[in-house]
């Protein structure tokens, strides 16, 4: 009985195993890939999030400052045009309580900061209080235990 061996017969096999080899290591790549890919989209969500919360808050701040131009040149050009005098201290009224104002809500937003920070340090002393209380109980369940056993 004659074997005969060719190229064909013995690289088939090889390239065969050799390919279903790269498809294993595709596969475990593959099921790596996925939870990075599941963290960078939640990166993304936040920065998206953070994104809209400055551009909102820019234009907000852009109203204000565009509302305090407005009143601004209404003095100048009152100014310049040598209007009445009564239209100027007008002008110039509603110049301070456009500036007023925007300190008013900047004062109050740190006002706000001011009694979010107190609310967090008394819930703060709250939580030690509750887990100084808990290691009292602790210490008279410990007690009462030692009694029971002692008698």
């Amino acid at each position: 009985m004659t074997l005969t061996l060719t190229w064909q017969t013995i690289l088939f096999p090889l390239l065969t195993i050799a390919g279903i080899a790269v498809l294993v290591i595709l596969c475990a790549l593959l099921l790596k890939l996925f939870p990075t890919i599941q963290k960078l989209n939640a990166v993304l969500d936040d920065a998206k999030g953070i994104t809209e919360f400055a551009t909102d808050k820019t234009q907000k701040a852009d109203k204000v400052i565009g509302g305090v131009e407005n009143s601004v040149s209404s003095v100048v050009s009152s100014l310049k045009l040598n209007g009445s005098t009564i239209k100027s201290v007008g002008n110039i009224v509603g110049v301070a309580s456009s500036i007023i104002g925007v300190a008013k809500s900047s004062s109050r937003r740190s006002k706000a900061r001011k009694e979010a920070k107190e609310v967090k340090a008394e819930v703060r002393a709250a939580k030690a209080e509750a887990r100084a209380a808990k290691a009292e109980a602790r210490a008279v369940k410990a007690e009462k235990k030692a009694d029971k056993k002692s008698n």
